[in-house]
């Protein structure tokens, strides 16, 4: 047996130093060597193929252009110390707005507001339980003082915040949030500021309409107008998360512009201020922009990540990482794909992102849900591939199904604005003629839907019923559909975009 041993030993010592082997080696190095150059000759192909096309029909893959312009601080409503950015733990790339988190109470009520209704179901606010809620936080953050008579008095000394907002907005046009763009790769810069708003609406929108329950529409007006310079400065994030907070921001104030139009609390400069305000918003016009940023973004990180990681492998193979083990370059093993993969993943990226804007025309303000449904099919395929997960394919993989109903929200938040809009006209109708007009006032946008007015007519109760054919391009009768799993929730897929018009008791 030791002979047999000693004999099996010597034949494979004489093979790793034959000239075969050395013949081996010699191919599969050359074989991962042209395999790396084709691979990486064929992305570098796609690659500069990609851009030219979209390079040609104007379109730019510098992330520089969508950065939105610095803003002279005293010009600028987020330049003031409310929110200024702090790193959430030392050593931490992640910067929030803390400041401005802290003056939000976060501490009481379980970090909750009070109800403030619901405009999308026509749900007028229960005054009576904000106001209990109001007290019950003043109670436990000033314990043992008196309590002041007014819940706006006691909402306004919760929130200091808001008098500095009203006085810095007034000298202050616009909204840039302070964000570091040169942070490498985009995907992992703080987002804090840019989301921050969502809250803060929040509470600016609950204190309209304690203002307007107090006959108190000037300083309502005041609030909803922060609101909307919040949202211009998420909007302008080049980026679809900006993009989609600033919708967010948009559905909650319009709850303080409803409550107030079912009141009959603006007066005619208010409605016409309002109106300008509205009118400045273009969603659709947004979304494109969103595309286009996110579409020179996903290069941007691509190109960075694999930077990035070919040299963390290196520091791993030089021995440079502390703690570096075998299977921490194991971990790191994705990284050494050949450059044309990274190619071929920009390639999908940017088609994705160029072709997602067609679904959208902001020139003529139309939405298409049928070529939204052919390029969700497109992306449903493309996932389902054999090789959907392989590396020359899986950011797209990954990031093209969590965009899904992108286009849609886009559309209904700009329907919500038309759909104010012409609410407000009709409310100075009213005003002027002391009823609803009977049939639709022409010069008002039409439906994005289908490039036809917006559906109106009077109620025999003297209220009106406006809506959108929605999302199915099929006119409903004004029907709102609920999902079946969430029977409070509208389906927007399903039934007509209704702008509620409740009858409010005096």
């Amino acid at each position: 047996m030791k002979r047999l041993l000693t004999l099996v030993g010597t034949k494979i010592i004489r093979f790793f130093w034959s000239w075969g082997f050395l013949k081996f080696c010699l191919w599969t190095i050359t074989l991962i060597i042209l395999f790396y150059v084709e691979e990486d000759w064929r992305g570098a192909r796609a690659w500069a193929a990609t851009k030219a096309e979209w390079e040609a029909k104007g379109e730019t893959f510098d992330f520089n252009k969508y950065i939105p312009p610095p803003v002279p601080d005293d010009e600028n409503l987020a330049a003031i110390p409310l929110f200024k950015l702090a790193q959430s733990a030392p050593g931490n790339l992640d910067f929030q707005p803390s400041t401005l988190r802290r003056a939000m109470r976060d501490d009481l009520s379980g970090n909750e507001l009070p109800p403030r209704g619901n405009w999308m179901r026509g749900e007028m606010p229960d005054m009576a339980k904000i106001r209990d809620v109001i007290a019950t936080d003043y109670t436990a953050a000033f314990e043992g003082m008196t309590l002041p008579q007014d819940t706006i008095d006691q909402f306004d000394v919760l929130y200091p915040l808001l008098s500095d907002l009203r006085a810095a907005s007034a000298t202050r046009p616009f909204c840039r949030f302070n964000v570091d763009y040169t942070i490498l790769p985009p995907f992992s810069r703080s987002l804090g500021s840019i989301v921050a708003p969502i809250q803060l609406s929040q509470i600016l929108t609950l204190h309209a309409i304690l203002a307007l329950d107090h006959h108190q529409s000037d300083l309502a007006l005041e609030d909803i107008k922060i609101n909307y310079k919040l949202l211009t400065g998420a909007a302008r994030d080049p980026t679809l998360v900006g993009g989609l907070v600033a919708i967010g921001v948009n559905a909650i104030t319009q709850g303080a512009i409803f409550d107030g139009l079912a009141r009959h609390a603006w007066s005619d400069a208010q409605l016409v201020e309002l109106d300008q305000i509205l009118k400045r918003i273009n969603f659709l016009s947004d979304y494109q922009f969103a595309f286009r940023s996110e579409a020179a973004e996903s290069v941007l990180n691509l190109d960075a990540v694999e930077h990035t990681a070919r040299f963390q492998v290196l520091k791993l193979v030089n021995g440079m990482s502390d703690n570096a083990t075998s299977f921490e370059l194991w971990d790191h093993a994705p990284f050494l794909w050949p450059t044309g993969w990274w190619e071929n993943n920009k390639c999908l990226m940017a088609d994705f992102g160029f072709h997602e804007m067609v679904t959208v025309d902001a020139n003529s303000r139309r939405v298409f849900p049928n070529v939204d449904s052919d390029l969700k099919k497109y992306v449903e395929k493309e996932c389902a591939r054999w090789d959907a997960k392989a590396p020359w394919h899986f950011w797209f993989s990954e990031s093209a199904p969590s965009l899904d109903s992108v286009t849609q929200k886009y559309a209904y938040g700009q329907v919500w604005i038309d759909e104010a809009r012409i609410a407000c006209a009709l409310e100075r109708y009213r005003m002027a003629q002391s009823v609803y007009p009977g049939s639709y006032i022409d010069e008002l946008p039409h439906d994005i839907m289908n490039g036809h007015p917006y559906h109106y007519r009077l109620r025999a109760d003297g209220t009106f019923l406006l809506y959108s054919v929605g999302w199915n391009q099929t006119d409903d009768g004004g029907k709102v559909v609920y999902m079946k799993d969430i029977p409070t929730k509208i389906d927007y897929t399903q039934g007509d975009w209704v702008w509620p018009t409740p009858k409010y008791n005096h």
